[in-house]
């Protein structure tokens, strides 16, 4: 007797087993999901009892809306109780072994949870139900000491990892690299929901943390003093155009578990421990932790400071003034802003969102001073 065969053969009441539900297209959706990086449940009948439309080793797919694709026969109280149980799976990790029977408690047994079988047909269904997370991406914002640090480390763990570094970086093992800074080209790199380090030390933070709220990302550790992560959250909101409170909650700043960490690499090693935690839970609430020191983060941003000083042996004729942090930046490498018909230069990004965001203000300080 041949599967399709035998499948019609358990086939009763509850309709018969779909002719175009094969075990290739469920294979074929897995794949798919994969490559997108969805997070999935597989369902698999491992007994059943007649009278039921199944077999043993029929499979099927429920995605994360709970949408459930294949074939585990046309009961529906089954149908409802594997996409519930799958949901479940898919929220805290864990698989399970599912039972369904008209009277749960004949097949019930440790390590085997029994729902009642409502359906006129009856029968007895056992499915294992297990969520399949995919490798998750972790991005990470900057080029500065903590962030090379952190892609080194993080090549020992199954994540993807995907640096955002404008000038390139050879420092980072074998993670991505991508040289533009718009959070929706960061976003274009990575897939749905990556986990997410903000270090690039004021230079793009703010991009950085709205590429990630914009990802829907589960986890966005901020590598910045009290301070500086107020000013990343409210240019964060400009860049997005939405409440500075809706950013302030995704955020976790100082990123890292408390190890009184200073070094770069400290400090990496201990943001690293809370995005494995992040991982696991598979999108933990954001907000303030208790993290790295402050006054590592003071030695981190000095660091960077040394990093991006202009060369000043320029002659001040090609130099332009950053109106928002006064620093003498090049015009010709530096990020530009046009406003009422001219052109102003900035250190960094940062600075840049910043005017752009409100620039009323550093014009009227600027001009206040003269």
């Amino acid at each position: 007797m041949t599967r399709n065969e035998n499948d019609q053969t358990g086939a009763n009441d509850e309709g018969a087993r779909p002719v175009d539900v094969t075990d290739g297209d469920v294979a074929e959706l897995e794949a798919q999901l994969t490559a997108r990086g969805e997070t999935y449940a597989r369902v698999t009948i491992v007994r059943r009892e007649p009278p039921v439309s199944a077999n043993v080793g029929d499979r099927a797919v429920v995605t994360a809306d709970g949408e459930l694709h294949g074939w585990i026969g046309g009961a529906a109280c089954a149908q409802t109780t594997a996409i519930s149980e799958s949901a479940a799976a898919i929220e805290d990790g864990e698989p399970r072994l599912v039972g369904i029977a008209p009277d749960p408690e004949e097949i019930a047994r440790p390590g085997l949870e029994a729902f009642p079988m409502h359906c006129h047909s009856e029968g007895v269904l056992e499915l294992f139900i297990e969520p399949v997370n995919t490798t998750p991406d972790l991005l990470i914002v900057g080029d500065s000491p903590v962030a090379r640090s952190l892609a080194r480390l993080a090549a020992e763990l199954a994540v993807d990892v995907t640096v955002v570094a404008p000038d390139g970086s050879d420092d980072v093992g074998d993670a991505a690299v991508v040289t533009e800074t718009d959070p929706d080209a960061i976003v274009d790199a990575v897939d749905h929901a990556p986990l997410v380090v903000v270090a690039s030390m004021g230079k793009y933070d703010a991009r950085g943390v709205a590429a990630g709220v914009r990802a829907d990302a589960p986890y966005i550790g901020l590598v910045a003093s009290d301070t500086r992560s107020s000013e990343v959250v409210e240019r964060a909101a400009g860049v997005l155009d939405v409440d500075p409170e809706t950013v302030r909650e995704a955020v976790t700043n100082p990123a890292g578990v408390d190890i009184a960490a200073y070094t770069p690499a400290e400090i990496a090693a201990s943001i690293l421990a809370q995005v494995v935690d992040a991982r696991s839970t598979a999108g933990g609430s954001g907000g303030r932790s208790s993290g790295v020191s402050t006054t590592a983060d003071t030695a981190e941003t000095a660091a960077s400071d040394d990093e991006v000083t202009k060369d000043s042996s320029r002659s001040a004729d090609e130099l332009a003034t950053d109106p928002v942090c006064g620093m003498t930046v090049e015009p010709a490498s530096a990020p530009a802003v046009e406003h009422d018909g001219t052109t102003y230069y900035f250190c960094c990004e940062g600075c840049a969102d910043s005017f752009q965001n409100d620039p009323a203000s550093y014009l009227d300080a600027a001009e206040g001073s003269v």
